[in-house]
């Protein structure tokens, strides 16, 4: 086996094993903007979270509520009180002690995905736990609070953008066309000395 032959084969086993690896290029997810949020006894919500249904985790979290019969917050996190799932999160503080601390539930009346759309908030429900709502919190473990509930919005999801990785085969070919030009730009100088001798 020849050199070029050699080196050919383990530029394409290493084309192939870094191909197997995960991407960060090819991530999944869909930034959600919310629309229209409007609460009982005045104030709306606005902002925008990023959700990746693949892992389930809510990342990049701009949230803000203006006043009305609550004095409005700005949310930036994951709240520690509740668990998070495709159909509901809470964003607000990620503490032990709630007492005085906003948080604000928002429940789907579908799950997130990462090829966004327009999906409703839960709310109007004649149980009041079924509907979002932002709360303020006046004890530790936030069973005594004062709430007012959604009474309209959705969120609108965009998938994100993930760069387009090259296909396996156009990779390996690209492999083997610069080690071939490789060869021959080094073959080039030996054929010329050759002919002089």
């Amino acid at each position: 086996m020849n050199r070029l032959t050699f080196r050919s084969l383990i530029a394409a086993l290493g084309l192939i094993v870094l191909l197997s690896l995960p991407s960060i290029a090819s991530a999944d997810g869909a930034t959600w903007t919310l629309s229209g949020v409007t609460f009982a006894g005045g104030g709306t919500a606005s902002g925008s979270f990023d959700y990746n249904a693949l892992t389930n985790t809510y990342t990049d979290i701009h949230v803000t509520t203006t006043a009305g019969t609550l004095t409005g917050a700005m949310y930036t996190s994951l709240s520690s009180c509740c668990l998070v799932s495709d159909t509901g999160t809470a964003f607000g503080p990620n503490v032990a002690d709630f007492t005085n601390t906003p948080v604000l539930f928002l429940l789907f009346s579908a799950p997130l995905t990462n090829a966004g759309g327009t999906i409703q908030l839960m709310f109007g429900f004649v149980d009041p736990s079924l509907d979002s709502a932002e709360d303020f919190c006046t004890n530790s473990d936030c069973t005594a609070l004062s709430e007012r509930l959604v009474t309209g919005g959705e969120v609108v999801g965009v998938p994100s953008t993930a760069v387009p990785e090259p296909s396996v085969i156009s990779l390996l070919i690209v492999g083997l066309i610069v080690l071939l030009g490789g060869s021959i730009l080094r073959k080039v100088p030996y054929a010329q000395f050759s002919n002089i001798s």
